[in-house]
Order: structure tokens, then sequence, then C-alpha cells
């Protein structure tokens, strides 16, 4: 089914490259990532809002990476769990003597 013209196409919003921003999901334009958003949504508590305050974005593109993040959250939060550990495995310090 096509969208009518007098309306936006949310599936415009979102786009998934490979090699441009490792691979993960971005809104269009903007470079800002979906995993992004919903760090800004679910840990930092922040509203739609402030969100597309926060990151420059108009609420309609924080919406649609809203609910990309919501049908995709099984996967969006795994590659986000993947970094943390890549992250801590990168900065342990050795034991010292």
């Amino acid at each position: 089914m096509a969208v009518a013209p007098e309306y936006v196409d949310i599936g415009s919003f979102i786009d998934q490259r490979e090699g441009y921003r490792g691979g993960r999901p971005f809104i269009v334009g903007t470079g800002v990532t979906v995993d992004r958003v919903s760090v800004l949504l679910t840990v930092d508590g922040l509203s739609p809002e402030e969100i597309a305050d926060a990151a420059n974005l108009t609420l309609p593109e924080v919406h649609a990476a809203i609910s990309f993040y919501l049908a995709n959250r099984e996967s969006i939060e795994s590659a986000l769990d993947e970094q943390v550990a890549r992250y801590d495995s990168a900065t342990e310090q050795p034991p010292r003597s």
C-alpha cells in the first residue's frame, strides 16, 4: 500500500547502512542513532520533547526512532550490551603487583 502524497511516510525517517555509524540504525539526515535515542529515553529518562531539543531533532524523528527501538528492542539492547562489554574490557586496568 502506498502512502498518500499528503502524508509523510514515517518509514523514511530511519535508515541503516553497512559501515555508517557501525551499521546501527540512524535518523536520516542527522546521524543520530536509534540506540542513542533509546538510551536518552530509557536510561537518562528524557521525554521525547527533551530528546528532540537536546539532539536537535524534530518530534516526528524522535517518535520514529522510539517506534523503531520498541519494535526491535531485543536486538538493540543486545547490541548495546555488547558495546558496554567491549568498553569495559578495553578499560580494565591490569592488577598492580
